[in-house]
């Protein structure tokens, strides 16, 4: 698989994961908000638990994390890169790139 090729298939997965974190947080908001579910209770630890679980499977270097927790989803523009040479990581292609160039740094 080429470099461009492994970029985009990892931007549509940091999509995916975004736009399902995104809707997650939205559902948790509500069902809190109506009382239904206490975010210090074992439910609501359980959603996220196993959210990051799943994603903590496929990025060994926790970005996906920090894009969505530290990053808000690019909203935040913060600056991430390798070797003093940062950039502001806005879309899911952006961090994409990032994780191929961790990806290379540990081949």
């Amino acid at each position: 698989m080429t470099k461009q090729e492994r970029i985009n298939k990892w931007e549509k997965k940091i999509e995916k994961i975004a736009s399902d974190y995104k809707h997650l947080t939205s559902c948790c908001d509500s069902a809190s908000d109506a009382g239904v579910l206490n975010t210090d209770g074992k439910l609501f630890d359980a959603i996220w638990k196993a959210h990051d679980g799943l994603i903590s499977i496929i990025d060994e270097f926790d970005w996906i994390n920090w894009y969505l927790y530290e990053n808000n989803c690019g909203a935040e523009k913060m600056q991430a890169g390798h070797d003093g040479k940062l950039s502001k990581i806005i879309t899911p292609r952006q961090l994409a790139q990032l994780i191929i160039e961790d990806e290379n740094r540990q081949n």
